[in-house]
């Protein structure tokens, strides 16, 4: 992709995203007293996959989503990862402080790094290497003795950071010859399709107020649909590793809306642990962005 020069508009995308994003989190809490699990992913999902399909039909893009026959092994493999990741991380928002599940999350880049550095070979900076220590100091600090419905939480969210990020390995590695939009559609159809199931076999077939699916329908659409079309604008602005580092506050807006909107504050611990974990993977995204830099340089030398 290219980098059109101005940064300005790329970080405007990239913090609209943000607050896309965050909002996601906070709707998935806000309905949980009023909608059942199994009936809140089967609406979501539904809602998502008419927005991929509406603008699919209308510009003949569907043909995007053709998979090549030898990559179906793995891309059905990359789908089980992303149903079980995804329902995870639904699920461990409705049991904790969304806040909280947003600063774990930040452990997938810990982990995607890690797995690039043994499988694909890639280099680490000393600076990198220290922000895992001090994101490792903010986990620990989040989770030491904060009960277990915390300690619940803060594993499976790292089994869904672990899904996710074994996912990105494979797309690099293996999916090249795929369309960015052929992945994210089949994923959200495979969503709905494992949400539709469970659905008509545990959930209450009773349809939810309106008030509630409206706001269902406005989450799924800032979400994975605005939220990931601002996030790739915001990329044809500015570089991947800058664009991480404005990411990664993600956090701190789910944090202002979890105590503006919902009335929820962190315990001190979690606050303080969020807020070092935080640092730490700034610092790691710093890292890799001087990385970034020095080869840019070395290869117009």
């Amino acid at each position: 992709m290219e980098i059109k020069r101005k940064p300005f508009r790329g970080y405007g995308f990239i913090l609209l995203a943000n607050i896309c994003f965050s909002i996601v989190y906070l709707v998935i809490k806000d309905v949980k007293p009023r909608m059942q699990f199994e009936q809140f992913v089967f609406y979501w999902f539904l809602c998502g996959s008419v927005y991929y399909l509406l603008p699919m039909v209308k510009t003949d893009e569907i043909r995007m989503l053709k998979i090549p026959r030898r990559l179906i092994p793995v891309t059905v493999m990359m789908g089980v990862f992303e149903v079980t990741g995804t329902f995870l991380f639904f699920y461990v928002i409705r049991l904790m402080n969304p806040a909280v599940v947003s600063f774990y999350g930040n452990v997938s880049i810990v982990m995607t790094t890690t797995m690039g550095i043994f499988f694909l070979k890639e280099r680490f900076t000393v600076l990198e290497a220290l922000g895992g220590i001090i994101l490792g100091i903010g986990i620990v600090l989040m989770t030491y003795k904060a009960g277990e419905t915390v300690l619940l939480g803060f594993l499976l969210i790292m089994l869904s950071s672990l899904l996710f990020s074994i996912n990105t390995i494979l797309m690099k590695v293996t999916l090249k010859e795929i369309h960015p939009i052929a992945f994210s559609t089949y994923r959200t159809f495979l969503l709905f399709a494992v949400a539709s199931a469970v659905f008509l076999f545990k959930a209450d077939k009773s349809l939810p107020e309106l008030s509630v699916f409206l706001e269902i329908a406005v989450g799924a659409f800032l979400g994975p649909f605005a939220g990931v079309f601002l996030q790739v604008s915001g990329l044809q602005y500015l570089e991947a590793s800058k664009a991480s580092l404005v990411g990664a506050t993600k956090p701190l807006m789910v944090l202002i809306g979890c105590i503006v909107w919902l009335g929820q504050i962190p315990g001190l611990s979690q606050s303080i642990g969020g807020g070092i974990a935080l640092a730490g993977i700034e610092l790691m995204l710093w890292g890799k962005f001087k990385l970034e830099k020095n080869k840019s340089r070395a290869a117009n030398v």
